[in-house]
């Protein structure tokens, strides 16, 4: 099998995790497995509320996914539904895309996405379908099928924890609506990311499972 060229090797049905490869480690032969190569060419994945992110250079991914209903929230603050662990310095590419529901048809919720470390820039929006045929409203609609459509409204902020509502409804109490908050962050030390949420007011309102969140580290 020594002086067997790969060519002339058996194909395997599919390639498990299991597989191995042989490498050059600092000029010594070893192996690794296919599980291992991804782990290193992939991104990083977290099931759940909080993780850590990748801590490959740059270019890297993280992908986070919230497994369970977040705590319902019933006031203004903002209160932390997703953590993303250790972003180091560097420059940050973050997408939210976001299942929410509000106990009443009156009243939106507020995001906001807070970066820890020294934050050197933020840009963020919050994208969202509306009520609205002509003019803004401010009520998430979660099924639309009108022939000319209907708007898309966002909120904006260049404030690292800065507000991105709230808005001012639903179309439907207890239905999933969908959100899309995406941004850039710039930090020169590392720290930890955020995504928080309130109510419009004293009314429950609720981050759902299956929210999930792509992090693309760019420098």
């Amino acid at each position: 099998m020594a002086d067997t060229k790969i060519s002339a090797l058996t194909a395997v049905g599919s390639v498990a995790g299991a597989i191995e490869f042989d490498v050059n480690g600092a000029g010594t032969s070893k192996k690794a497995s296919a599980t291992q190569i991804r782990t290193f060419i992939g991104p990083t994945l977290i099931s759940g509320n909080s993780g850590t992110a990748s801590g490959e250079a740059a270019p890297s991914e993280t992908w986070q996914l919230l497994t369970a209903n977040a705590t319902a929230n019933t006031g203004t603050t903002l209160t932390t539904v997703m953590t993303t662990n250790t972003l180091a310095a560097g420059t940050w590419f973050f997408e939210y895309f976001i299942i929410w529901q509000s106990s009443a048809t009156g009243t939106g919720v507020n995001f906001s996405v807070d970066a820890g470390g020294t934050v050197t820039r933020f840009r963020a929006t919050r994208h969202y379908q509306t009520t609205g045929a002509a003019a803004a409203t401010g009520v998430a609609d979660g099924v639309a099928a009108t022939l000319t459509g209907q708007l898309v409204e966002h909120m904006s902020t260049r404030t690292d924890n800065g507000s991105l509502g709230p808005n001012t409804g639903v179309d439907t109490a207890n239905a999933d609506q969908f959100d899309h908050i995406r941004g850039i962050v710039v930090t020169s030390t590392s720290g930890n990311l955020l995504l928080k949420h309130a109510s419009e007011g004293a009314v429950s309102t609720q981050v759902m499972a299956d929210t999930c969140m792509i992090l693309r580290r760019i420098a």
